[in-house]
């Protein structure tokens, strides 16, 4: 019998949900359901109270209106402090060529991990991006060809070990387990993919709440990244500091962006948005322009910033979201399920992209999920 899939996207000020009930025969899935609930107070580090993420989560589950016992959950996320790397690795085959195996990529991808990983900090997305080996290079699948010696680059995103921890601890006490963690920027590069499909290459900015992520898409591959610690809810934030203003009134003002009449609003943005220009200059250094640039998240309903994006870097953008998402509810709910709907179509158009391990033990959540609660209660 198939089982309904739980997809959640943890952002900095909300939590995402939806239900998918894969399709039998074919690619592809039913939304059962869906829903968009912000936290009930918000803070820079959000993640260090995973009881509150949790009980969020729960009351997401429940505004689906889709009854059911689930226990396991695909999660996207991102984080302020992810750092993203490049890197290049070689191993030796055999004194002849030999033919590549998928296992021989696995050993090229544990030995650039072994090169970015430290005891602190844990991979959140790896991206092969090519390889070369005798006779050939530039090819991003190898296996079946002849080498003695085969090296390549790949793309790597970490974050921190108690980012980590701290949000599988939050799935699990709200009753999931982590089926899959996934970095929000290559779900949304993924989801859009169908909208960027006559664009060979893409300038892909998500602005979250408390972070920006931007990546660099080529043909369908999304080869560079980089985090900006920065985004709406800083801009909020920021604003109620410096005009004296309460939170809610910040946030309306934010939204007022560019546009603004009043110049400390426009000031203030205009200061900020200057790391993201200079992100954007080295993410494209070296690089052909490209064809378009989509802009996501929250942060991409800040009025005039996609026309800002367009002066700043002379390249057509445009407000995305998934086309799936188009017709449920406002543009920020539309922009805000993207995410969650893009960790469903890749769990049920291909299982290569989108492993799923095997789920804990029912009697071992539950265990963990009474601690939790008794630590918080007593």
């Amino acid at each position: 019998m198939i089982q309904p899939i739980v997809a959640l996207d943890l952002g900095s000020t909300k939590v995402a949900c939806a239900i998918g009930l894969p399709h039998d025969l074919t690619p592809g899935f039913e939304l059962l359901g869906s829903s968009v609930l912000p936290y009930p107070s918000l803070s820079d580090a959000w993640l260090s109270d995973p009881l509150m993420v949790g009980r969020t989560v729960e009351q997401a589950l429940e505004a689906t209106g889709v009854v059911g016992d689930f226990h396991r959950a695909l999660v996207a996320m991102s984080h302020p402090a992810l750092d993203s790397e490049s890197v290049q690795t070689a191993i030796t085959l055999a004194d002849e060529p030999v033919v590549v195996r998928a296992r021989d990529l696995e050993r090229l991808k544990a030995r650039a991990l072994d090169h970015v990983l430290s005891l602190d900090r844990e991979p959140l997305w790896v991206e092969r991006l090519e390889c070369a080996g005798n006779g050939f290079t530039h090819v991003r699948e190898p296996v079946g060809r002849s080498a003695t010696r085969l090296s390549a680059t790949f793309r790597i995103v970490t974050m921190p070990t108690s980012a980590r921890r701290a949000l599988v601890q939050a799935v699990e006490s709200a009753g999931l387990e982590v089926m899959r963690l996934a970095f929000s920027l290559q779900v949304v590069a993924a989801t859009l993919a169908t909208e960027a499909a006559n664009h060979q290459r893409v300038l892909l900015v998500d602005l979250g709440g408390l972070n920006t992520d931007l990546g660099l898409v080529n043909d369908g591959l999304l080869q560079n990244t980089h985090t900006i610690p920065w985004g709406g809810q800083t801009f909020a934030t920021d604003l109620a500091a410096a005009l004296n203003v309460t939170e809610d009134e910040a946030v309306t003002m934010s939204l007022q962006g560019l546009t603004s009449r009043k110049p400390e609003v426009r000031q203030l943005l205009e200061r900020a948005l200057v790391q993201i220009q200079k992100a954007i200059e080295q993410i494209l250094k070296g690089e052909p322009l490209p064809d378009v640039v989509l802009v996501t998240g929250r942060g991409a309903l800040i009025d005039g910033l996609v026309e800002w994006l367009e002066h700043t870097t002379t390249i057509k953008a445009s407000l995305a979201r998934t086309p799936r998402a188009q017709g449920i509810g406002d543009l920020a709910r539309q922009i805000a399920l993207t995410p969650v709907l893009g960790l469903l179509d890749l769990a049920t158009r291909t299982s290569s992209r989108l492993p799923i391990t095997q789920p804990a033990r029912f009697v071992d959540r539950l265990v963990t999920r009474t601690r939790l609660v008794l630590t918080e209660y007593f």
